[in-house]
Parts: C-alpha cells; structure tokens; sequence
C-alpha cells in the first residue's frame, strides 16, 4: 500500500511539473511581426533585440529615403561630370595627330586616306590649332544693302594688321549677334552659322579671319587633293570673304589666284566666295 501511494504520488507531480513546463514554453515572435522592418537605423527607432532590424517610424523613413536620394543624385552627377571628360580626353587623343592636309570625319577622327566606313566632313588646313574647312562653298554678300560698322570687331585699317587676324569665331559670332539684334541683313555669317554636317551642328562653323583664310591659301594645294578624294568641293583661284573687318562699308576678301592679293572690298560685292571653318 505504501509502494503503490509513493508511485500515484510520483506521477501526479510528474504531471504537474509538465504542465507548468509546457505553459511556460511559448514561441518567439519574429522581429517583423513586431514592425522591425529597416535595415538602417534611424533617429527614434529601436533595434530589434535579437535581430538587426530596426524599428522606424514613417516620418524617419523619409527622411533616410530623401538622404539616399541626395546621395544617388550626387553620384549621378560625378558620374556625368567624369563622362564628359573621358569624352574630352578621347577627343584630344584622336585629334592629337591631325596634320595639314588630313580628312576630318564626323567622329573627329582624322586619316590621310579616305576611310569608306566613315562620314568626310572637312580637311584639317592648321593642325596645331585643329582647324577644318568645309567641304562646301557658297557665294555671299558679307553684307547687304546696309553698310554699318559692327561693335566689339576690331577695324583692321591696312593688310599687315589683318593678316593677323586669327579669330574668325569670335568675329563671326559677335557680327551675327549684331545682324540679329538690328535686323541686318549678313547673308555670309547667316550662311556659315547654318552650315552643318553628321557630327555637327548649325552654329558650329565659322567665316575664318583673314589670318586664317591666308592659311587656307597657303596650303590651298594639299587640300584640294584632300578634297578631291572625298568629292568635296575645291578651292578655285577666286576672292574669298574673311570676317575680318576694314570699315563700316569695307571687309577683307583674299584673292586665291596665281599670287596672294589683300585688299580690303565693299561688303556688298557679289562675286566673293565664303569657306565654312571648323574648330575640332
């Protein structure tokens, strides 16, 4: 009898102790049932105990959303800056070569020869200063029919000052800008700003100065075998306009015939040529 009491006894306090047991033994919640959701912490937020998610209110995930935009937005911006001189750099590196007398093609590449594969889009007439003339010419008045002297261009009043001009661009732009802002008529400087070509825009081109229409001369016959190979138009023993200017009525051609001849003409002659120019 007293066996069979210590046994019940046993197993009633067997029962017991595995019931509290068994009450005690609940599962742990996850930290994302709990709203640990950021990987990133946050001011105000509170770290999930035994894990690394955070707890964020909305407000300070915005904020981190907004700060990560910033940053994207930053980097996006580095790495264009650095685009445009891995483009700049490419651009030195192949036009580093171009001698008097090469093609220009339209991805600013030039070669000696004539590439197929390629859009010709000039010959390189001052390597140093990477400078093309178009493959087109057309016949222009530099002005017409008013005469008037343009602000801000020097007027070049004899020959050995002109052919120091070598700043057509600048000539070209600030005459343009002049034209348009009073209505006058430049059909030279409209024609070589909307000049164009594949790899070019209209406002890229220029009427040369006379400095740089004396280098065209110059080399007037390694680059009309230039031209001959890719069918562009040739230079001709004709006047050609510079931008350079003598007067209000006056600028200077260039004669490109059996010898140089400077001398400055009316600006409204008709029979003068005008060569597009291309600083590369």
């Amino acid at each position: 009898m007293r066996k069979f009491l210590l046994y019940s006894s046993a197993l009633v306090a067997g029962g017991l102790l595995s019931g509290v047991a068994e009450a005690a033994c609940i599962q742990t919640p996850t930290c994302s049932s709990l709203g640990y959701e950021s990987t990133t912490s946050c001011t105000g937020g509170t770290k999930c105990p035994f894990g690394n998610a955070w707890n964020c209110t909305a407000s300070d995930l915005s904020s981190q959303i907004t700060e990560l935009t910033n940053k994207i937005s930053e980097q996006t911006n580095k790495i264009t800056e650095l685009e445009t001189q891995i483009t700049e750099i490419k651009k030195e590196v192949s036009t580093a070569n171009c001698l008097v007398g090469d093609i220009l093609y339209s991805d600013m590449t030039c070669n000696s020869n004539y590439v197929a594969s390629k859009t010709p889009i000039g010959v390189v007439f001052d390597h140093s200063r990477k400078l093309a003339i178009g493959l087109e010419q057309s016949q222009q008045y530099w002005s017409y029919p008013d005469y008037f002297d343009v602000p801000g261009v020097d007027n070049m009043t004899n020959n050995a000052l002109a052919i120091t001009d070598l700043d057509g661009k600048k000539n070209t732009s600030t005459i343009l800008a002049y034209c348009k802002t009073k209505g006058k008529s430049c059909p030279a400087f409209e024609y070589v700003n909307s000049y164009k070509t594949e790899g070019t825009l209209a406002g890229d081109w220029y009427l040369p100065a006379l400095g740089e229409l004396n280098a065209i001369y110059g080399n007037m016959g390694v680059l009309n075998v230039a031209l001959g190979k890719i069918g562009g138009t040739k230079l001709s023993s004709n006047h050609y306009w510079s931008s350079s200017e003598y007067s209000s009525d006056s600028a200077w051609p260039l004669y490109f015939g059996y010898s140089i001849s400077v001398d400055y003409g009316n600006k409204g002659y008709t029979n003068i040529y005008i060569r597009p120019v291309l600083a590369f």
